[in-house]
């Protein structure tokens, strides 16, 4: 990841990222006039969002920005967004109405983890097939961490890391630690 932001191996770097990405259009030409300024070095695009398409392609027209996937498996109270996933059914993620859920809890103790293995892989399939290069992976509201109480889906995220050579961004050291803890 140094090399390709023109860095060298022991270089120390402040990356500063937006994420949130693509959840709206005003979100996609604030993220988009920060990368002009150099404000920030780095976003994460939320791919089941509707401004995802415009932000994707505005990233590709801006060689700075350096994108990530902010993988999301929850809607806002005021944004719901449908799975990325069209293959089948992911009935333990998503409301009657076909929404993700907005509750963090909800999903972190009723998601199924193959659900979630099948959107996470199309979320990253989309970012790929709209001619993104992802930098990194990182979660939207936690839930790939379990922040909300309920079980982590790590797992699925380091084993997703490791399938495409993506890092996994680390929210804080209070729950990454467990990942490195040594017996």
């Amino acid at each position: 990841m140094l090399h390709r932001l023109g860095c060298a191996a022991e270089d120390r770097l402040l990356i500063i990222n937006a994420d949130d990405l693509g959840i709206t259009q005003g979100t996609n030409e604030a993220v988009s006039k920060l990368f002009a300024s150099r404000a920030i070095s780095s976003a994460s695009i939320m791919m089941p969002c509707p401004g995802a398409r415009e932000a994707a392609q505005l990233c590709l027209q801006d060689a700075n920005s350096h994108i990530g996937i902010h993988l999301t498996l929850s809607s806002e109270q005021t944004h719901p967004y449908q799975p990325v996933y069209q293959k089948g059914s992911l009935s333990s993620l998503v409301t009657a109405d076909g929404f993700f859920h907005s509750d963090l809890s909800y999903i972190e103790h009723h998601g199924d983890p193959e659900e979630i293995r099948c959107e996470l892989e199309a979320q990253i399939q989309l970012a790929l097939a709209l001619g993104i290069d992802p930098t990194h992976l990182d979660s939207h509201g936690g839930t790939i961490m379990g922040l909300a109480g309920g079980r982590d889906f790590l797992e699925i995220a380091i084993d997703l890391c490791e399938n495409t050579d993506f890092p996994l961004t680390c929210r804080n050291a209070s729950w990454s630690s467990h990942l490195f803890h040594q017996s």
